[in-house]
């Protein structure tokens, strides 16, 4: 094994983009991820980055401004125009919008929590696939999905996806949740899922952005936000970033370009299962294992039972459970379905430890 490793360090990678990132940790990341950031020098306050509006404003009238610098941890980030919310707006958070981001390349790196500003942004190829690629080899070599952004009404950022052969224009937004598709524009090849309390997700398969098909996405159903309404008519939805599967994904918005890591299959699959069940998987070939992906510490918790074989969750064999994810058709789209919509409820997992001894072990519902 440390033969391994070490020859796995000697591997060329390419030189990383030069200028000046800023490297800004998430403190939270269910729609929009939330960074901390300075004012004029004064203490850091949270702000949400959103790609749904252009403007970007602060709670505080005091800090609106045409010249405000924006900084981290001494760094600058931008020097921008903040807004003051008007008399009817009700923000929650402070939000730097596109009046703002148009100017930068932002990478967001999942399997740290952190974000990376490029200011000005234009990335070359090399640079990007030089940052993606300073991900650990996980499982097999990554590969970079390239695809371009295009633009709506000067404001939204659009990709072009396929899906089931049907090619739809979503907006593209930086986040973990918030997939959705435009009232009666739902794909009709679809798995809906009660996923939680009042949760009311769905799973599509066959989803292509450039040449790549992923092997599912997951969406939120009936939801009210239309953007054909909201920005453009030819938006049919919203696509995340966290769709892509990938550890690192790219978006150069001054560049109009999208970078993202594209995994191997069974990587892709190791980070559908852990962010459903709420467990470090590994998936390799048919067999699950307790395992976090490389240079990540989100579950330190289990690691009294790390590189365990999983053999059973909820009494389904590993080997069903993969063979869902991998090709979901037809009566596997209902295991996955029984599985997601009962494992708010807790559920057992049965392992086979290093040792060989065999165990059950209950799991509370994610939270």
């Amino acid at each position: 094994m440390l033969t391994l490793i070490a020859a796995s360090m000697l591997v060329f990678r390419p030189t990383l983009p030069t200028g000046s990132p800023v490297v800004v940790s998430i403190k939270g990341f269910v729609v929009d991820p939330i960074v901390s950031l300075s004012i004029d020098g004064l203490p850091s306050e949270d702000f949400g980055l959103t790609m749904t509006t252009r403007h970007s404003i602060v709670i505080n009238k005091d800090n609106a401004g045409l010249t405000r610098k924006l900084t981290v941890d001494g760094k600058t980030l931008t020097t921008a125009e903040l807004e003051s919310p008007g008399e009817n707006a009700h923000p929650v958070l402070n939000a730097l919008g596109l009046s703002v981001l148009n100017t930068m390349a932002i990478g967001i790196d999942y399997s740290k929590n952190q974000i990376t500003f490029w200011p000005g942004g234009r990335l070359t190829p090399e640079e990007a696939n030089a940052w993606i690629m300073r991900a650990p080899k996980w499982i097999s070599e990554s590969k970079v999905l390239k695809t371009k952004i295009e633009r709506r009404a000067e404001v939204a950022p659009v990709i072009p996806v396929t899906i089931n052969g049907k090619k739809v224009d979503l907006l593209l937004r930086i986040g973990k949740e918030g997939t959705s598709f435009a009232k009666g524009q739902e794909p009709d090849l679809n798995t809906p899922i009660e996923y939680g309390p009042g949760g009311n997700h769905a799973i599509v398969s066959g989803v292509t952005i450039g040449n790549t098909t992923l092997p599912w996405s997951l969406y939120f159903r009936g939801v009210n936000y239309d953007p054909r309404k909201a920005i453009d008519p030819t938006i049919m939805g919203t696509f995340t970033t966290d769709n892509l599967l990938a550890r690192r994904v790219i978006v150069d918005l001054a560049g109009g370009m999208l970078y993202s890591e594209q995994l191997p299959l069974d990587a892709q699959v190791s980070m559908f299962l852990t962010a459903w069940f709420q467990l470090p998987i590994e998936v390799q070939g048919s067999k699950i294992f307790l395992k976090e992906m490389p240079d990540t510490k989100f579950f330190a918790q289990l690691a009294p039972i790390y590189d365990s074989e999983v053999l059973e969750i909820m009494g389904q064999s590993a080997e069903s459970i993969v063979a869902a994810a991998k090709d979901f058709t037809g009566d596997r789209r209902l295991l996955l379905k029984v599985l997601f919509e009962k494992v708010w409820r807790g559920f057992k997992v049965k392992i086979k430890r290093t040792g060989g001894d065999v165990q059950e072990v209950d799991f509370d519902p994610p939270k």
